[in-house]
This record gives C-alpha cells, structure tokens and sequence, in this order.
C-alpha cells in the first residue's frame, strides 16, 4: 500500500462512524496531489447530498482530523457528492442500484475471450459475493464483484 493509500485508509478508518452519525454514507477517499494535497471525500445520503450536507461533513471532518492528525502535511479538504456516475465499491452500493445501468472495468484474466474489458450492463441484482449483470446487446452476467476492477453508474442521460 502506498503511502498515500496508506492515509486515506487511515482517514476512512476515522471518519466513517461519525459521518454515518449525520445520516451520510463516506463512499470514497481519495489522498492524492494535485498540485498540492487534496484530500476528497466523496458521501451520499438517502435523500442525495445538497451543498448543507457537504458543508456538515466538511466541518465535522475538519474537527476529526485536527485532533487526530492522520495527515503529516497541509493539504485541502473537498467533500463532495457522487454525482450521477456513482462509483460502485460494495456489495451495498450494488444492491442499492439493482434495475441501474453501470459501466465495468474487468480485472485482468476475468472472460479471457473477450477483447474489451470494459462492459456495460444493468444490474440485475447480487446473489452471495456475485453481481448479476445483464449486458447491453450481450448477454446474462455472474460475476464475483472482486473481478470487476472498476464499476460506476452509467445513466443514459
């Protein structure tokens, strides 16, 4: 694990239950510079995340980490919302959106014969560890969540 990756477990670790206490679920942390540090915390909520809501985590997690100090350098706090491109990281996020379209990155070696790795499909639902996926013009998926290296939400819009 990277160093970096290495504070942004540590600072999920920290925030988690607190920005649950709001009512917001912490869907990402990403640690990363961008010409200078950038801390971002992405949420979501029942009723989504309005400019009130980011501006409560944000406060909340400003109080969190100046007293426990995960982060040796200054950095920016940004907290914001999924957006329509919701990144899908759990088993929870899948079955929140059953009936949604997404788009996969397969890990390596996962279907083989298949040129693309990138498929798009709607989530039929989740069955043990395995997201059902109905594939755009293709076919009826079961995959093992830990082979897709990347999914998000992918409305028509």
């Amino acid at each position: 694990m990277s160093h970096d990756a290495g504070i942004a477990a540590r600072v999920e670790q920290l925030l988690q239950r607190p920005i649950a206490g709001l009512g917001y679920e912490l869907l990402e942390v990403q640690y990363r510079h961008e010409g200078r540090w950038m801390l971002r915390l992405v949420i979501d909520g029942p009723r989504g995340v309005d400019l009130d809501a980011c501006g409560a985590v944000s406060e909340l997690a400003g109080r969190v980490l100046d007293v426990e100090d995960p982060i040796p350098q200054k950095y920016a706090l940004e907290v914001t919302s999924p957006g329509l491109f919701r990144p899908l990281t759990s088993p929870r996020h899948f079955a929140q959106s059953v009936g949604k379209v997404a788009r996969m990155q397969l890990a390596p070696g996962v279907l083989p014969e298949r040129k693309n790795r990138t498929l798009r499909g709607k989530i039929e639902g989740l069955d043990g560890e395995d997201v059902l996926i109905d594939e755009i013009g293709g076919n009826r998926l079961r995959l093992p969540q830990a082979a897709l290296k990347s999914a998000r939400l992918d409305p028509d819009l």
